[in-house]
């Protein structure tokens, strides 16, 4: 963006000379950097989504660590009574905590500096490949689920804040009846598309967390149905127990 407005700047200075030039009237080099103002292209690079209205606030919520533990415990008791049953269950939905420790490719570090709950999906081609980013607040995991299906689970704790139009109310109001429950993290969930992924997206722990998956081909059912990506987020691991106490 920089290059380009020099490069704007230096045809424009090379215009008022011109003009000084061939008129020698001083004033017409000012009109026609005037016109030549008018007339430039600005927009942003990056393009806000329609929404309803720019977002005028971005804030830090506060996680509720104790909630959490809760929901750790209690998918700890529903695990324990499906293995005490008198024939074989599958495993019911939920969060368990796994040591960051036991993913070689995982930087313990990245996971320690993480202030708010570090979650990512289970699987067995997961644990070999998982790797974790985190800036604190927010944090990116990254894995290979099957052949030729990629992960990315994304958290924060930042929240943006939209203001009380009308429009604004609409639309999230219009979301919200979209939304399903997921069991795992008994909270309600929406699932979309864009050209290069398949997105769910929830909240819980006053953190907002996604879970993208990437198909090496397009058409490939796994990302064109949701029952793949609802099945991957039906049992969720949760990296770092032990943090909180903020």
């Amino acid at each position: 963006m920089k290059k380009i407005a020099v490069a704007v700047g230096l045809g424009v200075a090379a215009f008022t000379c011109l003009a000084v030039a061939q008129t020698n009237d001083p004033a017409a080099g000012d009109r026609l950097q005037t016109a030549l103002k008018d007339r430039a292209l600005t927009r942003p690079r990056v393009d806000a989504p329609p929404v309803g209205q720019p977002s005028t606030e971005t804030v830090e919520d506060k996680i509720n660590w104790t909630e959490m533990r809760t929901a750790l415990a209690l998918s700890a008791r529903r695990d324990l009574s499906s293995r005490q049953g008198t024939t074989a269950a599958a495993r019911p939905p939920g969060l368990r905590a796994a040591l960051s420790e036991n993913f070689k490719n995982v930087v313990v570090r990245e996971v320690n500096v993480t202030r708010l709950p570090l979650l990512a999906p289970d699987g067995a081609r997961i644990a070999q490949s998982l790797k974790v980013y985190s800036l604190g607040d927010s944090y990116s995991a990254t894995a290979e689920v099957e052949d030729g299906v990629a992960m990315r689970m994304s958290g924060a704790r930042k929240k943006i804040v939209v203001g009380d139009l009308k429009s604004a109310r609409t639309r999230i109001a219009s979301m919200r009846t979209e939304q399903k429950p997921l069991a795992s993290m008994d909270a309600p969930y929406l699932v979309t598309r864009s050209e290069s992924s398949t997105d769910l997206t929830f909240a819980k722990f006053g953190a907002g967390y996604v879970l993208s998956i990437m198909c090496d081909d397009p058409a490939d059912a796994r990302c064109a149905d949701d029952a793949f990506i609802e099945k991957l987020a039906s049992n969720i691991i949760l990296m770092n127990p032990e943090a909180g106490g903020e």
